[in-house]
């Protein structure tokens, strides 16, 4: 069971208090209307799905529906699922890319059905977070989020800069469109302070509405295509319809790593913000926030949508304001259903200009490319990981500057080159598999259960720490850990010879082993409700029992006659 989180002072309305009811639907309002500029991308797909404006109209309202489902997914306080954080989910540029090849290759069915697949693979993983460490460390996961970031900007300002249109006499009007929209979203992201730096991609947007407007993009006719949408009707459930197609199976495999990599940064900033005493993740409160995330694009397969994801964006906001309470969740998700049966809203949505909405993707995609650098940079980058982020980079790259290369490749082979994502992402965890071939280091030291056991610890510790660079924090637990251990053996006059300690480290744990003779570590109070199913039971309990407040991440005990064999294991 997790310590009880300390209110922050800066927080207005914490994690489960309730704002009064005037301002519970303005903050509810915000954030419905910052999540609604996301659905930018379901027009976008369903456009490419060659869908019709009043297909893509229920589209955009199914999407709303989703996005209220996924939003109190996401704040529900559940055994199995959900973070119990204010963390909206959008319309990711995770699940965009893949969207648009399942909009080319099967249209609408394909986008559902293949976003159902994504969601289920999420799901699944939520469960194994902590064993898949390896692929979910700062240099793969920063990777993700970089390449993912360039393929929005690819897209993004491919719409901007509309070159097919340039015999057109309002060209220069097109050009101008999208890049003050893009001025706007910079400037005010850059110079602007408080709420409104963190909702600069809204106030863009609407500038860059103004703008068209002005210039005519936005004409007379589409004003009243939003004028003659009514203000209320239900979506059409007709319009969905579901396929799956294999090829597409590494696209969304890969999107759904990084969905997931990028719901453990967002759950974990959560946890940041809403406890003044937070030291580390509680992974079983992000492997719930996981599942949460993919019951969320569960339900948007089955509405039809393309995926979600939860956003940085949205917990920078309630971080800036200082309304973290997740009753405000629940606010959004009633406004959002309330948006998805009022047509026009939709019909606004759909009349967006591309140039605008390109211009904001490419925003919005230079904040991701950035955050990759800094995620991967979150860590001493050594030549193994250097090298991996590399050329999975490179070879990225090559599939979109050269897509020919891959052509002749075996087919088994080009379902991992057909899409950036997936080619990076597939080097990027191969390569780091094999450089982790000789990767721990060991040393080993033996001492008497004196007084002096503790600072000769520290001082081996300490040398072998700074040749493997492992982090202070986790020297500094792993030192008191010990120092707790032998004092209990020297007090307790547990041990009859010296006592071995191994240490080892492969950048991602610090494992330490003592191994004495002697009798193991008794304590007289055993875990209630813990039925002793062997003989160690006692001693296991005891030392996970003390161990909590020693902080190690993981710990055992066992005995083979004499022998006494205590592991301890701190991640990094």
């Amino acid at each position: 069971m997790g310590r009880v989180p300390q209110r922050p002072d800066d927080l207005v309305y914490a994690v489960d208090e309730r704002p009064p009811p005037g301002r519970l639907v303005f903050l509810g309002l915000q954030y419905a209307v910052l999540l609604s500029v996301y659905l930018i991308l379901v027009v976008i797909v369903a456009r490419e799905a060659g869908a019709s404006d009043s297909q893509s109209a229920t589209l955009v309202s199914l999407g709303l529906i989703a996005a209220a489902i996924a939003t109190s997914v996401q704040a529900w306080r559940g055994r199995f699922f959900g973070s119990g954080y204010l963390a909206p989910p959008v319309y990711s540029a995770i699940y965009f890319g893949p969207a648009l090849l399942a909009a080319k290759a099967g249209g609408l069915p394909a986008i559902a059905g293949m976003t159902i697949f994504a969601a289920l693979v999420e799901i699944v993983l939520s469960r194994f977070i902590d064993r898949l460490r390896v692929v979910f460390q700062p240099t793969i996961a920063g990777l993700t989020v970089l390449v993912v970031g360039l393929q929005l900007g690819l897209v993004g300002i491919g719409h901007a800069l509309d070159t097919r249109g340039e015999a057109l006499p309002t060209f220069h009007w097109h050009v101008a469109t999208a890049l003050l929209t893009l001025a706007a979203c910079i400037g005010l992201s850059i110079w602007g302070r408080g709420v409104v730096k963190l909702t600069s991609t809204l106030l863009g947007l609407v500038f860059g509405v103004m703008v068209a407007v002005v210039g005519g993009l936005i004409g007379p006719s589409v004003l009243a295509t939003i004028g003659d949408a009514p203000w209320l009707s239900l979506p059409d459930p007709a319009i969905l319809s579901y396929s799956f197609d294999f090829t597409l199976v590494p696209t969304f495999l890969a999107a759904a790593v990084a969905a997931t990599v990028r719901t453990i940064g967002v759950v974990t900033t959560c946890q940041r913000i809403n406890n003044a005493a937070w030291k580390r993740p509680d992974m079983e409160n992000v492997s719930r926030g996981v599942t949460g995330d993919g019951l969320g694009c569960l339900v948007a397969g089955l509405l039809g949508v393309p995926g979600m994801s939860s956003a940085p964006s949205m917990v920078g906001v309630s971080s800036a304001t200082g309304a973290t309470s997740r009753v405000i969740a629940f606010a959004t998700s009633v406004i959002l259903l309330l948006f998805a049966f009022t047509p026009k809203i939709s019909a606004a949505i759909i009349a967006l200009p591309l140039e605008v909405a390109g211009a904001v993707l490419v925003f919005t995609a230079s904040f991701m490319v950035v955050g990759g650098i800094q995620i991967i940079a979150s860590r001493s980058i050594d030549l193994r990981s250097g090298v991996a982020i590399s050329v999975a980079l490179f070879v990225g790259l090559l599939t979109r500057v050269r897509p020919d290369y891959f052509e002749h490749l075996p087919e088994f082979i080009r379902v991992f080159t057909d899409e950036m994502l997936v080619a990076s992402l597939s080097v990027a965890i191969l390569l780091t598999l094999i450089f982790r071939i000789g990767i721990r280091r060991r040393d080993a030291l033996q001492w008497d259960a004196t007084g002096k056991t503790q600072d000769e610890f520290s001082a081996f510790l300490a040398t072998e720490a700074k040749a493997w660079k492992v982090d202070a924090d986790v020297v500094t637990r792993a030192t008191g850990a010990v120092a707790e251990i032998a004092t209990r053996l020297e007090e307790g006059h547990y041990v009859r010879e010296p006592v071995a300690i191994d240490a080892s480290y492969d950048n991602l744990r610090l494992d330490v082993t003592l191994k004495y003779r002697g009798r193991p570590l008794q304590f007289a109070v055993t875990a209630r409700g813990q039925e002793q199913a062997h003989e160690e039971a006692s001693a296991v309990a005891g030392l996970s029992g003390f161990l909590h407040g020693a902080v190690a991440d993981h710990s055992s005990v066992t005995t083979h006659g004499d022998d006494v064999t205590i592991r301890l294991g701190f991640d990094t």
